[in-house]
């Protein structure tokens, strides 16, 4: 299903947008604005990812980071007990 949406811009705007279609051939300017509405979503969604990523390097920096110095045994036992935080934090309200 289709929806419509009616925008009313200046006419400096109109002006502008009307000279980058041309510049750039899009077809008509619904192309021209559809596909700019689609990159500033995905822009915003990559930042949005890049924001989430660094909050998580925060938190591990600040749990002590990764510890790769551990013998496999310690880094199983330390990840069994993240997950049990985790779930209980999480999730075990769901279970009781």
């Amino acid at each position: 299903m289709d929806r419509e949406i009616v925008w009313k811009v200046s006419d400096n705007l109109y002006d502008e947008m009307i000279k980058v279609q041309e510049e750039l051939s899009f077809p008509d300017l619904i192309d021209l604005i559809s596909q700019a509405v689609q990159r500033y979503i995905a822009e915003t969604q990559h930042e949005t990812w890049r924001f989430e990523f660094r909050k998580l390097q925060k938190q591990v920096h600040s749990s002590g980071g990764f510890q790769l110095g551990q013998t496999k045994e310690q880094v199983i036992a330390k990840l069994r007990e993240q997950r049990h935080q985790i779930f209980e934090s999480d999730y075990a309200h769901m279970y009781r």
